[in-house]
């Protein structure tokens, strides 16, 4: 690995350690949003505790965070595919474990939906439509974004995507379930909160 796809590790981890529903909260409502709602920096517990209008702003940074470090490394690394791919890996690790805040964070599902964009397009709007309109239909986001991120792997494996593409997809899976496991526990005991339900 080179010099130049260093830095641009290190440059996404950092932009996706950018808390922009933290700060959303503090500029809008004056309030850590990490100690409202699930206390979780994403856009769902954003929507939650300041409404939809902060939270679409929250969601698209989210993504943008995830897009343009992912694009970049495209264009600058050419073929270099795992270098490429731990662009896009750093910027969602910095969305779930952020350098600003103690290394809490989100979820990583919007980031993910922003480098999916920069790297395989077709497939997130596949994902994306799926996981709508499963949230549509349950109201549970979580299950939703659980869904998402479980399908990457085996759509790229479809699709026969070159390996180091599924193994990306794998470990993104692992990352996203593995942030959701407190979901998943509430979702088994039945107290999982539903999209539009207020915050604590």
């Amino acid at each position: 690995m080179n010099l130049q796809a260093f830095v641009l590790i290190v440059a996404a981890y950092l932009l996706g350690s950018i808390p922009s529903a933290y700060i959303m909260g503090r500029l809008v409502a004056g309030v850590d949003i990490t100690q409202h709602g699930s206390g979780n920096v994403g856009g769902t517990n954003a929507f939650r505790v300041l409404g939809a209008g902060p939270a679409i702003v929250v969601a698209l940074v989210d993504v943008g965070k995830g897009f343009l470090p992912t694009l970049l490394a495209i264009r600058l690394l050419g073929g270099q595919t795992w270098p490429t791919l731990c662009v896009a890996l750093a910027a969602v690790l910095g969305h779930n474990y952020s350098l600003y805040l103690r290394l809490r964070g989100g979820k990583g599902i919007a980031t993910t939906i922003g480098v999916c964009f920069a790297l395989f397009p077709k497939v997130i709007i596949i994902l994306l439509l799926i996981a709508i309109t499963v949230v549509a239909i349950t109201r549970y986001v979580s299950v939703g974004s659980m869904l998402l991120v479980t399908l990457l792997p085996i759509v790229l494996t479809l699709k026969q995507a070159a390996l180091p593409e599924i193994q990306f997809g794998i470990i993104i899976a692992i990352l996203g379930l593995w942030r959701h496991r407190s979901n998943l526990g509430r979702l088994l005991q039945g107290t999982e909160n539903r999209l539009g339900s207020k915050a604590d």
